[in-house]
């Protein structure tokens, strides 16, 4: 009998050098594709329902994810992750096929439970979840569902995925607050925000949205707090918003930022970096509108600094 335990830690161990071997610490989050893109994985997405996601080893190590008209965002995300668990974890090409029905309950081969491990661990090591609650003096097991849907966002996993690491693989929470938190699903929080039943994707990027990019695809919803002054650019356009929020819509793709970095046509590629500006000055400029470019040397190359950059200023 394979021993669970020890794959489980060896594909932990393997998520958490990849992200050393990037310079990113354990209480970051990170930007899935950006990570692709730096370790020579190109990513690739579909107009294939079927498709769950595949690995291809040869001749170039390649990702295939569905695109965002089939899966949401945070499930494709991680299905990303997933692919670049078998790269980096020595496996062979891999075909992931879509089934519908509660993914838990079926058994998993060791190869894919290694490769989910690794996902769980790229995305939501202990210290980035915790960081995110930690930035705003709440204990984990005090936070309420629309807090978890806006961390989900900032660790860009899927809402129900953050709820079931947090339980089963983090354990920083029992089962019934798994289950009153399962009670309340994305689609109430999309309405409450938007004033309206809308089912495209919704990110609340607030005052603790992390320093990474936030890629959309247009016709997708950015929702900022009122309370914070924002300058966005032309590639976002106002929309309708409850009280309490302001509400953006991606209408415009961004330009492609290299030659070298192959973007989706369908897709908008936006970073929107919101911070604390109340210690700096309120001319200081924030990255938008940016993509790194692949690096050559992941273990002496950083994914910070590097792309082509637009501006656009927030303030408190």
């Amino acid at each position: 009998m394979t021993n669970r335990v020890g794959l489980g830690r060896e594909a932990m161990r393997a998520a958490l050098q990849l992200r050393r071997s990037l310079a990113i610490a354990r209480e970051e989050p990170v930007n899935v594709y950006d990570i692709a893109a730096t370790i020579g994985v190109e990513v690739r997405f579909l107009d294939a329902p079927s498709l769950e996601g595949m690995f291809l080893k040869d001749p170039h190590p390649t990702v295939l994810v569905p695109s965002l008209n089939h899966r949401p965002r945070g499930r494709v995300s991680f299905t990303c992750a997933h692919e670049i668990g078998h790269f980096q974890l020595g496996h062979g090409t891999v075909v992931d096929e879509y089934l519908e029905g509660d993914a838990e309950a079926r058994p998993k081969s060791d190869e894919e439970f290694a490769a989910d491990t690794f996902a769980s661990s790229l995305l939501m090591p202990r210290q980035a979840v915790l960081q995110r609650f930690l930035v705003r003096g709440l204990e984990p097991s005090d936070a309420d569902a629309q807090t978890l849907f806006t961390i989900a966002g900032e660790l860009d996993v899927g809402y129900e995925t953050l709820l079931k690491h947090m339980c089963w693989g983090l354990e920083l929470a029992g089962n019934d607050w798994l289950q009153d938190r399962r009670r309340t699903k994305p689609k109430e929080f999309r309405a409450a925000i938007l004033g309206s039943k809308d089912s495209r994707r919704l990110v609340v990027a607030g005052e603790h949205w992390p320093q990474l990019p936030l890629d959309l695809e247009v016709g997708d919803y950015v929702a900022m707090p009122t309370a914070l002054s924002v300058e966005v650019p032309a590639l976002l356009e106002p929309a309708p918003a409850g009280m309490l929020w302001n509400v953006y819509r991606a209408k415009t793709p961004a330009p492609p930022v290299s030659p070298s970095v192959p973007l989706p046509i369908r897709f908008a590629w936006l970073v929107l970096v919101i911070a604390d500006c109340s210690s700096i000055d309120s001319s200081t400029t924030r990255r938008l509108n940016e993509r790194p470019r692949a690096q050559t040397d992941r273990r002496k190359q950083s994914l910070r600094g590097v792309g082509t950059r637009a501006f656009a200023c927030v303030r408190e």
